[in-house]
C-alpha cells in the first residue's frame, strides 16, 4: 500500500480548497436567483443587494454529496455547506433549487468567463416562482 506524501495531501488540501469555492460560487449564485426572488431568503441584507451573502450552513440535503466525497477519499467538507436560506427548507423546495444548480452549472462549464452570480442577480429581477397555495 502507498502512503501519500505531503505533496500529495497538499494538492489533495487544494483541491477540496478550490472544490468548496466552486461549491459556494454555484449555491450563492442559485440562491440568488431563486431564494430571494421568492421570498424565501429571510437576511434583510441578502434581500436588500439582491444577492446571496449570507452564512453558509451544514445542511441535510448535502448528506449524499458528502458521503460521495468521503467514499473517494475527501472529507466531504467542499460541498457539506448551503446558504441559510435553503440549507432546512423543505425537500421540494430544495428538489427545485437542486435542478438549478445542475442547469447553472452547465451554463458554467458552457461559458467558463460568466460571472455567474452577476448573471443569476440580474436574472432574478425577472423571475419568480408561482406561489404555492396551502
Amino acid at each position: 500500500m502507498r502512503t501519500k506524501t505531503s505533496t500529495e495531501h497538499r494538492d489533495f488540501s487544494d483541491y477540496e480548497k478550490l472544490r468548496a469555492e466552486q461549491h459556494e460560487e454555484l449555491s450563492r449564485a442559485a440562491s440568488s436567483l431563486m431564494c430571494i426572488s421568492n421570498d424565501l431568503c429571510r437576511l434583510r441584507s441578502c434581500r436588500r443587494r439582491r444577492v446571496c451573502g449570507g452564512p453558509m450552513q451544514p445542511s441535510p440535503h448535502q448528506a449524499l454529496a458528502v458521503r460521495a466525497q468521503r467514499e473517494i477519499g475527501l472529507s466531504g467538507k467542499a460541498c457539506a455547506d448551503l446558504p441559510v436560506c435553503i440549507a432546512n427548507q423543505k425537500p421540494w423546495v430544495f428538489d427545485i433549487y437542486k435542478k438549478l444548480m445542475a442547469d447553472l452549472l452547465q451554463i458554467k462549464l458552457d461559458i467558463p468567463k460568466m460571472d455567474l452570480i452577476l448573471a443569476c442577480v440580474e436574472a432574478a429581477s425577472r423571475r419568480r416562482l408561482p406561489k404555492k397555495h396551502s
